[in-house]
């Protein structure tokens, strides 16, 4: 693991000269890069260095971290290691990424039962007394095939275990086709109020544009979203039933009366309702 502070305001550029500095001399060109959905790793830049260095890029569903969840540990652990320095040492955080991050890369986990040093540079680093953790004495000078295939072994053991244990609660995804209508969560979209808990918890219908259900993601035409388009992960769905009037007749919906309006103004006929927000208490539409 390699801890890189970035400065405010960072651009898709300056992402790739902190890469080509930092990360190429020790570890060169990836195979994949997995992201999530940040405008610089959709940028026109970063598409650009990934299909010149023949790099593919897996992007993460929005809303949906569980796509890349070992990040996310790793983030928090991140964050837990430097809040504790903060506090027994008081120290900026800036000056403890150093240490933060020797302590992560010689810790060793039940997966690998052994630390990220010694798997890369396959010998014991020697570290100073400043550093807290430090190497263990217990590992060996050199790594051996041996102990490669034990921790390739080991950590697709811990993935089968961990996967077992995840799906005892979960049920088969639904599969939808293209053209269906189906509801997607109101946590998906910015909120124009801020009285949240009165929100609906599903919003819809939407139609479904494109599916990809090795991964269970699911693209759906949403017309005020900046793309036109959304691409969420199954969780995310639900879908769509018609009400039936026939089986529920207090449930129809009536259609408004007439629109009184000045015959003199000028008047114009609406095709699509793209967006809407509050000012001053006030709705305002955005039509076509």
């Amino acid at each position: 693991m390699i801890i890189l502070p970035l400065p405010l305001n960072y651009t898709a550029e300056h992402l790739i000269n902190v890469y080509n500095n930092s990360v190429y001399p020790f570890f060169g060109l990836p195979q994949d890069i997995v992201t999530d959905r940040d405008v610089l790793f959709i940028s026109l830049a970063w598409k650009k260095f990934c299909t010149v260095n023949n790099i593919s890029q897996s992007i993460s569903s929005p809303y949906h971290p569980e796509t890349d969840g070992q990040s996310e540990i790793a983030n928090k652990s991140i964050i837990t290691i430097l809040r504790s320095k903060l506090l027994a040492q008081e120290l900026d955080w800036l000056a403890a990424l150093p240490s933060v991050q020797v302590a992560i890369n010689t810790g060793i986990d039940a997966s690998r039962d052994a630390s990220p040093h010694t798997l890369c540079i396959r010998f014991t680093l020697k570290f100073e007394k400043a550093v807290v953790v430090p190497a263990a004495s217990l590992r060996p000078d050199m790594i051996s095939n041996a102990l490669w295939d034990s921790v390739k072994t080991k950590l697709i053991c811990s993935c089968v275990a961990i996967t077992q244990q995840a799906n005892k609660c979960r049920r088969p995804s639904p599969q939808y086709q293209v053209g269906d209508l189906v509801k997607i969560f109101s946590s998906c979209f910015p909120k124009d109020t801020q009285f949240n808990k009165l929100e609906p918890v599903f919003m819809g219908p939407y139609k479904l544009l494109h599916c990809i259900p090795e991964m269970d993601n699911y693209t759906i035409e949403i017309p005020f979203a900046p793309l036109g388009t959304m691409t969420v992960h199954t969780s995310l769905l639900a879908p769509w039933l018609e009400n039936s009037d026939a089986k529920f007749p207090s449930r129809t919906h009536t259609l408004p009366g007439p629109v009184t309006a000045n015959t003199t103004a000028p008047r114009y006929e609406v095709e699509h309702l793209l967006k809407h927000r509050t000012r001053k208490d006030k709705l305002q539409f955005l039509v076509k």
